[in-house]
């Protein structure tokens, strides 16, 4: 009897750190998904990341053709080529936080494309310039994950 009683309190203790992992990794994926959308809603980028400055602005008739504009890489942004390696690695992020939580790359692949589309979307809709190029790079910083934890055998 003493026996059970000792497997049972082992698998209990056993079973508590999980449980506190798994609640550690949901956090981490919501707080990170929070802050790529307070990027994705915040008005103007340049004073977010200068001034420590957060602007917000709904427009209700968003221009949704604009999604589909590549002409402006390089113009929408002074830095663009930081902002796009801030997309390529906060999405990398995502990803690798998400195959942290789920173990399964098909799911965080897909959660992480979603948000990226999510996000790109909303941007229209915060005055922003939400683009299918981002969406693009997004989902390129994504991949990348997935072939370096497949090169890894995660």
């Amino acid at each position: 009897m003493e026996h059970r009683q000792l497997q049972s309190s082992r698998m209990y203790k056993k079973k508590k750190p999980q449980k506190h992992k798994l609640f550690v990794k949901m956090v981490l994926v919501i707080l990170w998904g929070l802050f790529l959308l307070l990027n994705t809603w915040t008005e103007n980028l340049e004073q977010l990341l200068e001034l420590q400055s957060l602007g917000f602005k709904w427009v209700s008739t968003p221009d949704f053709k604009s999604f589909f504009y590549f002409y402006d890489l390089t113009l929408v942004h002074p830095d663009y080529l930081k902002v796009k390696l801030g997309h390529f690695i906060g999405f990398a992020i995502m990803d690798v936080l998400l195959f942290k939580l789920l173990r399964s790359h098909k799911y965080s692949i897909g959660i992480s494309i979603i948000f990226a589309f999510l996000t790109e979307f909303l941007q229209l809709f915060f005055g922003r310039d939400g683009r299918l190029y981002d969406l693009i790079i997004d989902s390129l910083g994504v991949l990348t994950v997935f072939f370096i934890l497949k090169k890894l055998k995660l």
